[in-house]
């Protein structure tokens, strides 16, 4: 993808018909681990190799590197589960969980689709999902992507607003 944000329009209908599933946290650090180099070259104008090879461009490497995310976070979940002795709080393990591999997987895809380097089978050679569709994904991806940041606006409001109110009957 030319734009990495774009990745994240996924998550708009996610969050929309499945509020609080998948988190949005552990999915949106997936995918910036994922284009490091790519964020490095154009951030900062390092050089960083392939932006698009295997060794995080490919099905398995993505599975892994969402694994570590997975692991950090369903850990961190766990744990405060069993300090709180509240197991309701290790659901959110698994929100962490779903969003990290989803994170990973729909990475590799959207970029399989418009990068014909790419080999997501890794080792076997070729992308079978390439379609040259580089503006097409993005163009589609958009809408998404904007959507998502009006649930994040409008979620930040709602907090203000019960914040803000929470205040003012502190204060009566």
């Amino acid at each position: 993808m030319p734009i990495t944000l774009l990745h994240l329009g996924i998550l708009a209908p996610i969050n929309h018909f499945y509020p609080k599933h998948v988190s949005n946290l552990s999915f949106i650090l997936v995918t910036l681990w994922l284009d490091a180099s790519a964020i490095a070259y154009y951030a900062l104008g390092l050089e960083m190799g392939e932006f698009h090879g295997p060794e995080t461009h490919s099905l398995g490497a993505a599975m892994a590197l969402s694994g570590i995310i997975a692991l950090i976070g369903c850990g961190y979940y766990m744990l405060d589960s069993l300090i709180a002795k509240d197991l309701a709080r290790g659901e959110k393990a698994f929100s962490w969980l779903y969003g990290a591999y989803l994170g990973g997987l729909t990475h590799i895809l959207l970029d399989a689709m418009v990068h014909s380097e790419m080999l997501p089978f890794h080792p076997l050679p070729g992308n079978p999902f390439y379609w040259s569709g580089m503006e097409a994904v993005s163009l589609v991806l958009v809408p998404p992507f904007i959507w998502l940041i009006s649930q994040y606006v409008s979620c930040t409001v709602s907090r203000i607003r019960k914040i803000q109110a929470a205040w003012r009957l502190r204060n009566y």
